[in-house]
């Protein structure tokens, strides 16, 4: 029983092991797939190559395609064979590539691509074609060679020569015949699939049978540290050449159908099969080898890019193998949320912690395997926070603060009674603990003695305290909220006061900081909900990192060195420049478990190794993240013209107005992790490029150079510009021949209209003056017929008047001596009204008379007395009914005798004067009619005020108008007002009112003063 216990905690074991193994494997490499699903005509690959300007290049069962980065283009028409086989960089820059029926070279010039025949092949075996190639290489004499089924082609550039093996050496597959390689001696060998190894003797230009074998089933060979190394079916050999012959074969590696060898610049030896598989194989003093953890399906060759990548061509696409940046630390940490990362530098231990475990990692030299090692385990456990002192390790959970000395629980602390949760434990350059809880307004310091000290907070009770961090000059505090968030305590000091500082820019939601470290210089960089955040030297900004990251949350931050801070977002792990003010991002491409990084989730060792806590577990750098390697320069990949495809590579014409878009790619994998900006040249601002791809319109004639530069977001810098052109024509309008053509159209039709218009203005010039002549005699002829009507009307108008007051005197006479005869009241009645009746026709014929006086005859303006002109006008209305109880006054202010027409002002005067007595109130005290003369500068202004009746306000703008009256009970014809406004407009004037009922009435004449005056 026991040991089927132990048999199966051992298998369990076995299955751990090999998961981690596997997992490592995983984390060290990232891999990528490309299928028909991404663009490729066909699954099977052959082999894939970069050109010298970096495009991809990929020889499928369906043709040759071209990756640009964005798209895969396929190229039928280049072999006259649908099977491309291998491709070749030649010393020299050349891209060739082999097919069953070509040999051909690849000249990319970007816009368009070039293929030309090197040499032809033949369906039929002939002495002057190829024939079903599979293998080509180039020895250091810049021959090429080409592995036939049974035979091997030399080409020197000018003619070729076949060397054949015979039948007993013929490949019995479709896909490997002979292997070429060099020696230290520059001996030429040529290996064929069955393991029979060939010479070439220079001497006599053949080849000779070597003594010994390889072994059978040999898809491909290599030279490389003068040794051998043979891919079989078997496995992988090694061998020397001795004298020219192989010597002391043995087997290296124990894989089966191994299918291409490759060495990359570190010395590492990489190993693909036709199975799985593709393995590295470190060729140290122990040659130790593993697989990379990924199901390649078939690999038929392996080519390492100018950036290092490899890419595997398989019997189910290409996968593109990439080193990461980051590694999984601890396999079993994976899945796991890491909550806090400590180090123990004195005994190179790193300790971190998920939810109710805290882990132990060490190694036992530098750069070997790290040890685990569980210090504490309980599922009730929750644990926020690690701190390494020389008393042992620190650690939250819960309510507690615990204390491990030498892998054991020394102590705890409980603060339950005073809060919920100690989230944040922080050790000091004086080995005090200080500790953060929720719902405490206080933090928690244990120092060196192990006792408990408490220091308030003066937040807002609404707040939390979140963090304590260390500065050069003292401590900081955290806590959540917009008002209060910043605390400080020197070193000598010993209570906390507020520091912060009004925040500017807008809040989305609670303004929170999830962590923070203190530079040097005493600034604080903040790690906050509402983004990266600087606080230093009396301001407070957010830092500004584009349209997509400035307002998101921070979650962790810490100081990488003097240049560099390092932060962490839901996008992943940020590099900040603070010289330049740019930023690096590295994510799940650049090896993290997750892009999701914990709250204080990033630790820095004392080796500047960077420690990642994520959602997925713990990971740290396999490298520096600051590698000061550019970005592949970009290229333009395609250039349109209102939609038609046009070449750009000397530059895009354009018509005016034409539609411009520019697709741009730098050739650099993972391809969606790049950043493109642009500008135009000349410019000082970058913008960003979205999608890749470029568009203009509308640009004035001239030629433009648009710089475009590229950004990976794996710690690249910015790469160089690439420039493409931009040649806008002239529209014809702008053209100097059409200029010319306009101005000679303008000046034939400006002649012409000029002889045209002579002859018609000379025409019509005739017919204006005998019209002007008709006209003129008509308007004559007019004119005294208008003048004899005129005069006929005046005489009319004076005999009419005449005529009318005549009788009416005669009335007026006899109703004055009826009364002389004393008739009784019915009859003294009746002669009252007999005599208001004809009064009031006296009246509307002066009216008349007046209004066709000032109608037709000129202004005339001539000098005098203001107040004698009023005195006779006052005498004139002295019979009028009540003119005795009215007192009237008079006040010239001028100094001097009026100039103006004296008829038309006394027609004024005289119907306002009438007015102020017909319409006084005989029971108001002290009634009064007040008339005054100013000059206000080039202008009269008389009043005439009464504290009579008043008119209602309804009426004041209406009493100007012909025939209007307030009422049916009003004295007049409605003529008075009517014509004294005319009058004065006859006199170059204007006339107002103002009135109120039961307070009085202020009529205002401003009439000018003549020049001459």
């Amino acid at each position: 029983m026991s040991l089927a216990i132990t048999g199966s905690m051992r298998l369990i074991f076995i299955l751990i092991y090999a998961f981690s193994i596997s997992s490592v494997c995983a984390q060290e490499y990232r891999f990528r797939l490309y299928r028909v699903e991404q663009g490729l005509p066909n699954d099977v690959v052959k082999a894939v190559a970069q050109d010298s300007l970096g495009f991809v290049w990929i020889a499928t069962d369906d043709g040759l395609v071209k990756y640009d980065g964005q798209r895969f283009t396929t190229y039928k028409a280049a072999f006259r064979s649908q099977y491309t086989k291998a491709f070749l960089n030649t010393r020299s820059g050349r891209l060739l590539a082999i097919g069953d029926l070509d040999l051909i070279e690849i000249r990319n010039q970007v816009d368009t691509v070039i293929f030309k025949t090197v040499l032809a092949g033949a369906r039929t075996f002939s002495d002057s074609a190829i024939w079903y190639p599979k293998s080509i290489y180039e020895d250091r004499s810049a021959n090429i060679w080409l592995g036939e089924p049974q035979s091997a082609i030399r080409y020197d550039g000018k003619s070729m020569k076949r060397f054949d093996f015979g039948a007993e050496n013929r490949s019995p597959v479709f896909i490997r015949s002979f292997s070429f390689f060099e020696d230290d001696n520059e001996n030429l060998f040529a290996v064929s699939y069955r393991g029979k190894v060939f010479r070439l003797d220079k001497r006599r230009d053949e080849f000779v049978a070597l003594e010994h074998e390889l072994p059978a089933d040999c898809a491909h060979v290599l030279f490389d540290q003068h040794k051998l190394y043979v891919a079989t079916g078997t496995g992988v050999y090694e061998a020397t050449i001795d004298d020219g012959d192989i010597r002391n074969v043995r087997q290296l590696l124990p894989v089966k159908q191994a299918s291409y060898l490759l060495t990359s610049p570190d010395g590492a030896l990489w190993v693909g099969t036709f199975d799985d598989d593709l393995y590295q194989v470190n060729r140290d003093s122990e040659v130790t080898w593993k697989a990379l953890g990924y199901s390649f399906k078939g690999i038929n060759s392996i080519y390492q890019s100018n950036e290092g990548d490899l890419w595997t061509s398989t019997d189910k696409g290409m996968v593109l193998v990439q080193s990461n940046l980051f590694e999984l630390a601890d396999p079993l940490s994976q899945a796991q949320f890491i909550e806090g990362i400590a180090e123990d530098a004195t005994l190179n231990r790193i300790y971190f912690c998920n939810k109710e475990t805290i882990v132990q990692l060490e190694s036992s030299k530098p750069d070997g395997p790290l040890r685990r090692t569980v210090i504490y385990d309980d599922r009730n456990a929750y644990f926020q926070s690690l701190q390494v002192s020389k008393r042992g390790l620190w650690a939250s959970s819960i309510y507690e603060v615990m204390l491990f000395s030498e892998g054991k629980l020394f102590r705890k602390w409980d603060f339950s009674s005073e809060g919920n949760f100690v989230h944040d434990i922080f050790l000091d350059s004086r080995q005090q603990l200080w500790g953060c809880q929720a719902g405490n307004a206080n933090v928690i310091m244990i120092n060196d003695s192990l006792r408990v000290k408490r220091y308030p907070i003066p937040s807002n009770k609404q707040n939390e305290v979140t963090l304590v961090r260390e500065g050069p000059n003292g401590l900081y505090v955290a806590a959540s909220g917009p008002d209060k968030y910043l605390f400080f305590k020197p070193h000598t000091g010993d209570s906390f006061r507020d520091i912060s500082l009004p925040i500017k820019f807008s809040i989305a939601g609670d303004f929170t900081i999830n962590d923070f470290a203190v530079q040097q210089n005493n600034v604080v960089w903040i790690a906050s909900t509402e983004g990266l955040i600087r606080f230093g030297h009396q301001k407070i900004e957010r830092i500004d990192l584009g349209e997509t990251f400035t307002a998101i949350s921070v979650s962790s931050i810490e100081i990488l060195d003097e240049r560099n801070i390092i932060f962490s977002n839901s996008h992943g792990l940020f590099r900040y420049d603070l010289v330049s003010n740019e930023y690096w991002l590295y994510d799940e491409n650049s090896g993290l478990p997750s892009n999701t990084i914990t709250g204080r989730g990033i630790f820095i060792d004392h080796k500047k190794q960077l420690w990642i806590g994520t959602s997925y577990g713990l990971a740290r750098t396999a490298q520096s993240i600051i590698q000061n390697k550019q970005t592949t320069k970009p290229h333009c990949i395609e250039a349109r013209v209102n939609g038609e495809g046009v070449r750009f590579i000397r530059g895009v014409q354009a018509s005016y107005g034409a539609f411009i878009h520019l697709q741009f790619s730098s050739i650099t994998f993972p391809e969606n992790k790049i950043n493109l900006q642009w500008k135009m040249q000349g410019d000082t601002l970058w913008h960003a490029m979205r999608n890749h791809q470029l568009s203009f319109t509308d640009l004035w004639p001239g030629e433009y150079n648009v710089l475009v530069r590229a950004k990976k977001n794996t710690g690249l810098d910015w790469s160089e510009p690439t420039m493409v052109s931009l040649l806008i024509a002239k529209p014809y309008w702008l053209r100097i021949e059409f200029i010319f053509f306009l101005i000679t159209i303008i000046l034939i039709i400006a002649w012409a209209s000029y002889s045209v218009t002579s002859r018609l203005l000379n025409k019509r010039k005739v017919q204006l003056e005998r019209l002007i002549e008709k006209r003129t005699t008509d308007v004559q002829r007019a004119n005294n017929e208008l003048m004899q009507r005129n005069a006929e009307l005046d005489r009319f108008v004076y005999s009419a008047s005449h005529d009318l007051s005549a009788p009416l005197k005669s009335v007026l006479g006899l109703i004055a001596v009826s009364r002389m005869e004393n008739p009784g009241e019915q009859h003294e009645q009746y002669l009252t009204m007999m005599e208001g009746s004809v009064r009031k026709l006296e009246d509307f014929i002066r009216d008349v008379v007046s209004y066709s006086r000032n109608t037709r005859m000129p202004v005339k303006n001539e000098a005098v007395d203001f107040s004698e002109l009023i005195q006779s006008l006052l005498n004139d209305q002295q019979y009028a009914p009540n003119f005795s109880r009215i007192d009237f006054q008079v006040e010239d202010t001028t100094g001097s005798k009026m100039v103006t027409d004296v008829m038309r002002l006394k027609i004024v005067l005289n119907n306002l004067i009438s007015n102020a007595i017909k319409f006084h109130w005989l029971e108001r005290e002290n009634p009064f009619v007040k008339i005054k003369l100013m000059r206000q500068g080039n202008a009269y202004s008389i009043t005439v005020q009464d504290n009579g009746q008043g008119i209602d306000e309804a009426h004041t703008a209406h009493v100007f108008e012909m025939f209007y009256r307030a009422s049916e009970s009003a004295q007049g014809s409605g003529l008075g007002l009517y014509i004294l406004k005319e009058t004065v407009l006859k006199m170059s004037g204007k006339v107002s009112v103002k009135s109120k009922i039961g307070e009085g009435t202020t009529f205002t004449v401003m009439l000018p003063v003549p020049a001459q005056v």
